[in-house]
């Protein structure tokens, strides 16, 4: 007679897919129903216990919770080794640390042969990112992690990852997503030697998220950007960045595949975005031509264009797999002006036909200038003569970010003829025109503001 069947007669492996479906990372509720099978016996435990470690998140709970969660790691190196999300979307109360807890916490640093920070690093602020280091340093298997800075939070423990025996690093990291936190007010930019250890210590990233920072300029000696060799995904999202780090950043990349950056003026940060320019970030895209399939990239009007010549991007033809492009109207007449430089031709049929990749899908102009209205014209045409055969929406109009427009009346004269002619043309129309009155746009042409 077969002996009867349970949880237990099952595979191993087929025990441990039933409790990955119980406990779900994203569900801290469903975690209460595997802590509850694995108090039934010991087998169980053997089975459970580690996925209930998979994941790491503050919920603004008291450190001690943290220190709970280290103290079982550090104790059970298989429980560290099942680590493989760490999420701190907050930050640590800087005065939350008792004498014991400070102690142990000091005694694992010791032990990775790591500097024990100052002795009264538990009272201050600065270093209430300390716990959070330590935990990482213990999570080797890490493979998704998020992390809230500012920029009176030091990360100090960090940059001596590389001097642990053995060093500390995250092979399985694949997702770094850091983020400037902050409640109301300024937001600053954070040191990029502070977060240069973390890069260096993950070589296999494939999605990068960082927020402002600086400290990383040209002809200065730099911690120096690691090969990005598997990154696919770069987002920057509302930054003040400084160009050479962004540039650096993209000549880094071999694979990437999405780039997305709302560029912000650098008023209160290290360097003058009055040195930047739009068109060196296109050149150092134009190095990921081969891989790159989305790009949004929007620049703050008072940011220049920069100087054009011959040699600028002129056209995306050979961006042969993008097929979303979200962009500035600048950006658009910049290659405009350089195809022009390059060919002295001004035919704008012939522009708009040699612009984009035969695959795009997507198009987005925002605050384009009534000098496109022509160009947007000829990409309706160009579509109903078998160009651009899956292009299937085009968006005009101002940008989730920066939301200024200040439409010249070119624009909403045209509005209906454009959407005749891409109607036409079976692509999909998304055109807001903002009504804007005669006297606010007198004033705005005279102060050069309206497009």
């Amino acid at each position: 007679m077969d002996p009867p069947r349970s949880l237990m007669t099952l595979p191993y492996e087929l025990r441990t897919q039933i409790g990955s479906y119980l406990c779900s990372v994203e569900e801290r509720d469903t975690q209460k129903v595997l802590s509850q099978l694995t108090q039934t016996c010991k087998a169980l435990r053997d089975t459970f216990q580690p996925l209930l470690f998979r994941t790491y998140t503050n919920y603004s709970e008291p450190v001690s919770r943290l220190v709970s969660f280290l103290r079982a790691i550090v104790s059970r190196p298989d429980l560290a080794a099942a680590v493989t999300t760490v999420t701190f979307d907050s930050f640590l109360k800087p005065t939350g640390v008792t004498i014991l807890e400070k102690e142990f916490i000091d005694t694992c640093i010791s032990n990775l042969g790591l500097p024990v920070p100052a002795e009264d690093w538990h009272l201050e602020g600065t270093y209430r990112h300390l716990p959070v280091e330590t935990l990482l340093a213990y999570t080797p298997n890490i493979e998704s992690l998020t992390l809230a800075v500012n920029e009176e939070w030091n990360l100090d423990l960090l940059p001596s990852f590389h001097d642990a025996s053995p060093k500390i690093e995250f092979p399985h990291l694949r997702s770094l997503s850091i983020y400037y936190y902050f409640i109301a007010g300024d937001r600053w930019a954070i040191d990029y030697g502070q977060i240069a250890p973390l890069l260096d210590a993950s070589s296999h990233l494939e999605h990068l998220s960082l927020p402002s920072l600086e400290g990383f300029w040209e002809g200065h000696e730099n911690p120096p950007i690691p090969r990005l060799d598997s990154l696919k995904t770069l987002d920057l999202g509302e930054s003040a960045m400084g160009m050479f780090l962004i540039t650096s950043l993209l000549k880094a990349c071999k694979i990437l595949q999405k780039f997305e950056l709302y560029w912000l003026s650098s008023t209160g940060y290290d360097e003058s975005h009055e040195d930047w320019s739009t068109l060196e970030v296109w050149d150092a895209l134009a190095r990921l031509k081969d891989t790159i399939e989305e790009i949004i990239f929007e620049a703050s009007s008072d940011i220049p264009l920069g100087s054009l010549t011959a040699d600028s991007v002129s056209s995306l033809s050979d961006f042969t797999k993008l097929r979303t492009l979200k962009v500035v109207g600048r950006s658009l007449e910049g290659m405009l002006q350089a195809w022009t430089l390059k060919t002295g031709n001004s035919d704008m049929d012939e522009f708009v036909a040699q612009l984009l990749p035969s695959g795009i899908r997507e198009l987005a102009i925002w605050f384009p200038s009534r000098d496109l209205i022509p160009a947007l014209f000829a990409l309706a045409k160009a579509k109903s003569q078998g160009l651009y055969t899956d292009l299937g929406a085009v968006e005009i109009g101002h940008s989730p970010v920066f939301k200024e427009w200040l439409p010249r009346p070119e624009w909403p004269r045209n509005e209906a003829a454009l959407r005749e002619a891409f109607a036409r043309a079976g692509v999909q129309l998304k055109m807001e025109i903002p009504h804007v009155p005669p006297e606010m746009m007198n004033l705005a042409i005279q102060m050069g503001i309206a497009s």
